[in-house]
């Protein structure tokens, strides 16, 4: 445990120092590795040289004599022959098979192991000279006492250049830590207690005084040069400090005094830009609000009194086609009539309603009667006035807020834009289907209000959160829908209530967060 206290110390403090040892230590061992290894190949090739040699002279030697005790059948003369041979080195097991079918063998044969198998043909040689296989020796040589040799050159090699390695890495480092690591120690630790007012300390290293300048005297060298132009350039800021103040002094007289007269001209500037600003808007506000106002008379006098017309003409066409239908009743062209006035007079009343939608889309919202009143108490009036068209559905509505909320606002704009939103529960949420809720809730923070619409119908497919409030967009055109419900909201919550809409994703039916001011400003026609 002291042990691997005092290691991580001197990591902590001389990591370089570490560093080098580990990577002495390393290559170290990568070299006698690599040099271990060649070390033992070629004793290798050396062994298995020898093995070979040692079978050659077996077969230049011993083969005939074999093979002539075979001819002469001298069992005891070739059992001694065999037991001469299974002497020599490495050679484990020796078998003969003779023409005939005998069989003589010496040694034993290796179960496991690594071994090397020769086979030699005995030929005997006849007064003819002419050769006559008599047998043939198997002879098995064992590589286990090889291997063993090996073994134990590498322990040797291995453990000789590891002691050799360690104490050459010793050295070094002490030598690497006598001549480089302690004086870098000693230029960090100065470097650490070095403050603006300590400049007058130079960089000293305790060494013998070398003949020639080498790094570490280019270090400190370069450091008291750094110290000397440190100080150097303190005195120039010194000074220039005290030239600043001396200018500031005199600089804080004048701009007291312009100061002064600059305040007066920016009071004068201020109130005329005030009155200007003033005089701007309204002359703005009047322009827009005669445009607006031309634009609404002219759309409704030019478009719906042709229409008035021909729903009249379509209204008359359409009794007169009914009684004519009614006296020849077998008058194909009559039924025609008929239908076709009838088809002229929804299409008509139709465009009626959409051009009813279109106005109130454009109505001057300026004209909206302001007055203080509690938002509370008047959503339970827009649920009394709203009770004929949830009769059927009749959901449930939940207002969660405080019990009063005061507002000195536009209450017909909150009307409108909490009627639309109930009327679309209705229509697109809950499909006039029974078991619909709603719920909404209202918060304050005296400046702000926010109020979350929620209610469990279908929802609103995603793509639609930001279409939704674009004008005559719609799912249900054939439904009698225009699509200018939510856009109508928009304007409402955005022009007239200065405030923010959004629709947001929901996984239990539509969400509508609304975020309005406590109390609007005028209104701006913009």
């Amino acid at each position: 445990m002291h042990l691997l206290q005092r290691f991580n110390e001197l990591c902590t403090q001389k990591p370089i120092g570490v560093r080098l040892l580990t990577s002495i230590l390393l290559y170290s061992s990568a070299i006698t590795l690599i040099a271990t290894g060649t070390q033992l190949w070629l004793d290798y090739r050396y062994e298995r040289s020898a093995i070979d040699e040692r079978l050659q002279q077996i077969e230049a030697s011993s083969l005939n004599s074999l093979a002539n005790s075979l001819w002469e059948i001298s069992p005891t003369q070739i059992q001694v022959q065999l037991d001469g041979l299974l002497q020599l080195p490495d050679i484990r097991y020796l078998e003969i098979r003779s023409q005939f079918g005998n069989i003589y063998t010496a040694g034993s044969k290796p179960r496991i192991g690594a071994t090397v198998e020769r086979h030699f043909e005995l030929n005997y040689s006849d007064k003819t000279n002419a050769p006559v296989n008599v047998g043939q020796l198997t002879l098995i040589v064992s590589l286990d006492e090889v291997y063993r040799r090996l073994a134990d050159k590498v322990l040797l090699i291995l453990a000789s250049q590891g002691i050799k390695t360690f104490l050459v890495s010793i050295f070094i480092l002490t030598l690497f830590n006598q001549l480089v690591t302690r004086h870098l120690s000693t230029m960090a630790d100065y470097a650490r207690r070095l403050r603006l007012d300590q400049l007058d300390t130079p960089l000293i290293l305790k060494r013998k005084p070398q003949a020639k300048e080498d790094e570490l005297s280019q270090v400190v060298n370069s450091m008291n040069h750094m110290r000397q132009s440190m100080l150097i350039d303190m005195g120039k800021r010194e000074d220039a400090e005290r030239s600043l103040a001396r200018l500031n002094a005199e600089l804080e007289q004048r701009v007291s005094e312009r100061t002064q007269a600059l305040e007066q001209s920016n009071e004068e500037l201020r109130a005329t830009l005030l009155k200007l600003q003033e005089t701007q808007q309204q002359l703005v506000e009047s322009k827009k609000l005669a445009a607006l106002g031309s634009l609404v008379a002219g759309v409704a006098h030019e478009i719906n009194t042709p229409i008035g017309i021909g729903y009249t003409a379509a209204s008359f066409l359409a009794d007169q086609a009914n009684l004519y239908q009614q006296q020849h009743p077998d008058n194909s062209l009559a039924g025609t009539a008929v239908e076709t006035s009838q088809l002229i007079c929804e299409n008509l009343e139709r465009a009626a309603q959409l051009i009813s939608a279109f106005k109130q889309v454009s109505v001057d919202q300026a004209s909206e009667q302001r007055r203080a009143f509690d938002l509370i108490q008047y959503l339970d009036e827009i649920q009394r006035s709203l009770k004929p068209k949830l009769k059927q559905c009749n959901p449930e509505i939940t207002v969660l807020g405080p019990d009063q909320l005061m507002l000195n606002s536009y209450p017909g704009g909150f009307y409108q834009i909490f009627t639309n939103l109930i009327l679309n529960s209705l229509l697109h949420g809950f499909d006039n289907q029974a078991g619909g809720k709603i719920a909404i809730e209202i918060k304050s923070d005296g400046k702000r209000i926010s109020i979350d619409y929620r209610d469990n119908g279908v929802g609103i497919t995603d793509g639609w959160h930001t279409k939704l409030f674009e004008p005559f967009m719609t799912t249900r055109r054939n439904q009698g829908c225009s699509g200018l419900g939510m856009h109508i909201v928009y304007n409402l919550v955005s022009q007239l209530l200065q405030g923010h809409i959004e629709s947001l994703p929901s996984d239990t039916g539509a969400h509508f967060h609304i975020d309005l001011p406590l109390m609007p400003g005028p209104v701006s026609t913009d």
